[in-house]
This record gives structure tokens, C-alpha cells and sequence, in this order.
């Protein structure tokens, strides 16, 4: 019972090896071939990387917007969690398009939309005029509760 159990490992061993031999060929330092040269430096790769690289690029300076709107006190943290939520849904939608690999015309002119949404959403929460009172060590309101004195000072 334990040979059977040793030979069928070994043999299940030796395919893969034998398998993962043969799958190695088809690759080279660039990628895989896939029968024809430059694959992945053709224009269709070169666009593909250019539209991602355009919405990451969205992406992180909406983020540096919400980011600077609410240490500015020009957002609320209930404004703020929603501008966070969006992106991370427009991040979510990302994902799931790069599933295979590849970000293809109609899919980035869903994220393209998205990104515009969102751009929208945070000049009007942060032009509504419902800033947030000064607090933190940005306002000098964080012992005002404590009558003038820190609560180590007690």
C-alpha cells in the first residue's frame, strides 16, 4: 500500500518536473513568446501600459486632493469616508478589468468616467462651505475641553 502511495508521488513528481520543463521553453528574459517576436514591446503593449499608467496617475493625485482638502479642514469625516469609499470602488473596478492582464478601450472609458465623477465629487465637497472646525494640532482646539489644561497637567 505505501509503495503504490511512494510510486504514484514520485511519478506525479517526474511529470511536473517533465511538464515545467517544457512550459520554460516557451519563455524567454522579455515574457512569453507566443509564436511571434516583440510581443510585449508592440504598440498594443506600449498603449496598454500608457492607459494604466494615466489612471494610476488619476488616482493618486485625487488622492492627494481628498488627502489635502481634509488636513486643510475643507472636509468633513463623513465627506471624507465617502471621497475615500469612491475611490477605492474606482480601485475595485481597476482590479477587476487587470484581471486578464490587459485594460482594453471600453473598460479604461469606464475608469476614465469613474475618475471624472470622482474629480467632480471632491471640488464640490470641498466648495460646499462645510469645513470642519479648526482642531487637532492644526487649530490649537485640542484642550479645550480640558478648561485651558492638558489632562497630563490634572
Amino acid at each position: 500500500m505505501k509503495t503504490k502511495m511512494i510510486l504514484k508521488t514520485l511519478s506525479l513528481a517526474a511529470v511536473m518536473a517533465v511538464s515545467t520543463g517544457a512550459l520554460a521553453d516557451g519563455w524567454n528574459d522579455d515574457g512569453p513568446r507566443f509564436g511571434f517576436p516583440g510581443y510585449n514591446n508592440g504598440p498594443v503593449f506600449k498603449q496598454n501600459l500608457e492607459l494604466i499608467q494615466n489612471v494610476n496617475n488619476r488616482q493618486d493625485r485625487q488622492l492627494e486632493r481628498i488627502l489635502a482638502r481634509f488636513y486643510e479642514g475643507r472636509l468633513t469625516q463623513p465627506e471624507f469616508r465617502k471621497l475615500m469609499e469612491e475611490q477605492t470602488d474606482i480601485r475595485r473596478m481597476e482590479r477587476s478589468f487587470m484581471a486578464d492582464g490587459f485594460l482594453n478601450r471600453h473598460e479604461f472609458q469606464k475608469l476614465d468616467y469613474a475618475l471624472d465623477v470622482a474629480s467632480k465629487n471632491i471640488f464640490r465637497e470641498a466648495h460646499d462651505g462645510q469645513g470642519r472646525p479648526s482642531q487637532g494640532y492644526y487649530g490649537g482646539g485640542w484642550n479645550e475641553g480640558y478648561g485651558g489644561h492638558k489632562p497630563w497637567n490634572r
